[in-house]
C-alpha cells in the first residue's frame, strides 16, 4: 500500500482514471452522432405510441385554418406599414441647439444599424419624435387610411408595402375628431380593401385585425366582436362619434390605422386605440366602425378636410326605460337631445333638450351617431329639416346650420410637390476630414471620406437614422467620395428625389461601416 506521502496523488490519479473513461465514452458518443445519419440517432430514442388525430377527426379545424390561410392572402398586402417623423409633442430641447456632438443623448433605436457602436453619444432629441403605425389601401392608385393621431405633425411619411417597396407619402387630409387620415403614395395596381357593413355586424361575429406591432411587421390577430357602440372614455369633444367597435383580437402599438376585417376580408373598423394599464393589450382594443370611416375618408379625399355642421346640441341614445318618461313607445329611435348650447343652430330653430330626433332632411334617425354623421356632411350655412318627437308629438323645425366655435378639424390638405432646381439634399452639414477631425472622432488614416459634422433634425439623414456627428461617408451610391466639394457635386448630379445609398464609417473603439439608404428631398442647393 502506498505511503501517506503518495496518498494524495495516488487519489488523483484514480480520479483522472475515471475522467478519462468519461471523456472517451463522450467522445466516442459525439463521434458516433457526428457520423451517424438521422435514422440510426432516431433508432435509439423512445417515440411516442400514440399518433396525431386522424384528418376525419379535424375536418372543421382543417378547413377553418386553410380558409384564415386564404383570408391573411388577401387582406396582409392591402395593409401598409406607416413611418413617420413628426414634431415632437414633448420639447426636451436643452435650449440652444448648440453643438450636436455633446454626450448625455437618448441615444439610437436598438434596431438601427449603428446602434452596436455608436453608444450614447448622440444628441437628445428636442423637436422630432419618429413614430410608427399602419394604414389600409383603399385604392389602386395609393389612397390610404390611417389614424390622424398617427400623421399629425408630420415633417417625413414612409409607406412599406409588404412586397418590400418603399414609397414617400403626402397628407391628403385629416380629421381630428374622428381621428381618421388619407395619405397618398404615388403607385399604381395597388392591392386594396373594400369597406364592409359595420352595422350589420353583430356581438360575437370573428374578426381580425391586420398591421404592425412593435414593429413585427404585417402581423393578423383573431377575435370577435365584444361589443358594439362604444365611447371613449377620454372624449373630450362630445361632437365626436361614439360607436367604436369593442374586440378582444390583439391590437398593440403599431396597430394604429390598420383594418378589422370580417370573414369575408372587408373592412368594418380602423383600430384606433386600447383601454390598457401596461400600455399593451390587455383584452379590450376599439376600432372606428366604417359607418364612420367610409364616408369621412371620401369627405377627405375630395376636399382635404372636414367641415361639419353645427346644431350647437348635446345628443345621447334613447333606451327603452327612458322612453316612456318621453311619451314615447319603447322601440322608438333616434337621437334625444339633453343640452342646446344657447345662440346655436339648434337653439335659434326652437329645439329644447327632452326632443327626440327622428329625422334629418326626411331621413330617419336611428342613433346619436347617425345624427353626427348626417348634421357633418351637410356644410354650415345649410337649412335642413329637423323631424322630432316632443312630449310624443310630431314637430318638424327649420335649422340653419353653423360652425362649431371649438372646432379642431386638422385643415392638412394636399401639399404641393416641391419643384427643384437640381440635386437631393440630405439634410446634413458637411465638412473634410481634418487632423484634427480625426483626432477628435477616431478615424484612422486609412480611411478617406467626407465628414457629418452635423444633421438636420426632421431631415432626409434624420429620419433615416442618422442623429448625430462624427460618421464619415465613405461612398455614395457605391462610388467613393474624396471631399465636401466632391461629394456635392455628386448629389447635384442625382434626378431630384432619387434614393441615396451611403456608406458610413464611425470610429472609436467599436468601429465598423454600415450602409443606409437615405430617402432625399428635393434641392436647389445640393447641400
Amino acid at each position: 500500500m502506498p505511503s501517506s506521502r503518495f496518498s494524495g496523488l495516488y487519489l488523483s490519479g484514480r480520479a483522472l482514471a475515471v475522467l478519462l473513461v468519461i471523456v472517451g465514452v463522450a467522445g466516442a458518443m459525439a463521434f458516433y452522432r457526428s457520423h451517424a445519419t438521422p435514422a440510426e440517432i432516431w433508432a435509439g430514442i423512445t417515440h411516442a405510441t400514440d399518433g396525431p388525430l386522424a384528418s376525419s377527426q379535424v375536418g372543421a379545424l382543417t378547413e377553418l385554418s386553410k380558409e384564415q390561410e386564404l383570408l391573411a392572402e388577401r387582406v396582409a398586402p392591402a395593409v401598409v406599414q406607416v413611418n413617420v417623423t413628426a414634431h415632437s409633442s414633448a420639447d426636451g430641447a436643452s435650449g440652444d441647439g448648440g453643438d450636436s456632438g455633446d454626450p448625455g443623448g437618448q441615444g439610437l433605436p436598438p434596431d438601427n444599424p449603428l446602434s452596436q457602436f455608436l453608444g450614447h453619444q448622440f444628441p437628445r432629441r428636442p423637436q422630432y419624435d419618429m413614430g410608427l403605425g399602419s394604414g389600409i389601401i383603399i385604392s389602386p392608385d395609393g389612397f390610404i387610411v390611417t389614424n390622424n393621431h398617427v400623421v399629425q405633425d408630420a415633417t417625413s411619411i414612409r409607406v412599406s408595402l409588404t412586397d418590400k417597396r418603399e414609397f414617400p407619402a403626402r397628407v391628403v387630409g385629416t380629421d381630428a375628431l374622428t381621428d381618421l387620415a388619407v395619405i397618398k403614395i404615388n403607385a399604381s395596381g395597388l392591392p386594396n380593401l373594400p369597406w364592409g357593413d359595420s352595422k350589420a355586424v353583430k356581438q360575437g361575429d370573428e374578426v381580425y385585425a391586420f398591421g404592425n406591432p412593435f414593429t413585427f411587421q404585417f402581423t393578423m390577430t383573431h377575435g370577435i366582436i365584444s361589443g358594439k357602440g362604444r365611447l371613449a372614455q377620454d372624449r373630450s369633444d362630445l361632437r365626436a362619434p361614439g360607436d367604436y367597435l369593442q374586440t378582444d383580437a390583439a391590437i398593440n402599438p403599431g396597430n394604429s390605422g390598420g383594418p378589422l376585417v370580417d370573414t369575408r376580408g372587408e373592412v368594418i373598423g380602423v383600430n384606433a386605440f386600447i383601454y390598457t394599464s401596461t400600455g399593451s393589450f390587455s383584452g379590450e382594443a376599439f376600432a372606428i366602425p366604417s359607418e364612420i370611416a367610409k364616408p369621412i375618408s371620401a369627405l377627405l379625399i375630395a376636399k382635404g378636410k372636414v367641415v361639419r355642421g353645427y346644431l350647437g346640441i348635446t345628443i345621447v341614445a334613447l333606451s327603452p326605460d327612458e322612453a316612456h318618461f318621453f311619451n314615447v313607445p319603447s322601440s322608438t329611435e333616434g337621437a334625444l337631445v339633453s343640452d342646446v348650447t344657447g345662440g346655436a343652430a339648434g337653439a335659434r330653430a326652437g329645439l329644447k333638450y327632452g326632443d327626440l330626433i327622428v329625422s334629418f332632411n326626411g331621413q330617419p334617425i336611428a342613433d346619436p351617431t347617425q345624427l353626427q354623421l348626417a348634421t357633418g356632411s351637410v356644410p354650415p350655412g345649410t337649412t335642413v329639416k329637423l323631424g322630432i318627437l316632443r312630449d310624443g308629438k310630431p314637430v318638424t323645425l327649420d335649422a340653419r346650420l353653423g360652425i362649431a366655435p371649438q372646432d379642431e378639424n386638422a385643415t392638412a390638405s394636399k401639399a404641393a410637390a416641391p419643384q427643384p432646381s437640381a440635386g437631393v439634399a440630405l439634410g446634413v452639414a458637411l465638412g473634410d476630414l481634418t487632423a484634427a477631425a480625426r483626432d477628435r472622432y477616431q478615424i484612422p488614416d486609412n480611411v478617406q471620406g467626407v465628414l457629418i459634422t452635423g444633421v438636420t433634425p426632421g431631415g432626409p439623414a434624420f429620419n433615416a437614422g442618422i442623429i448625430g456627428p462624427g460618421l464619415v461617408i465613405t461612398d455614395i451610391n457605391r462610388v467613393p467620395v474624396t471631399s465636401a466639394a466632391n461629394l456635392r457635386a455628386q448629389l447635384q448630379k442625382l434626378p431630384p428625389g432619387d434614393d441615396v445609398l451611403l456608406r458610413l464609417y464611425n470610429g472609436g473603439p467599436q468601429a465598423g461601416a454600415t450602409y443606409f439608404v437615405i430617402h432625399p428631398a428635393a434641392t436647389g442647393g445640393g447641400r
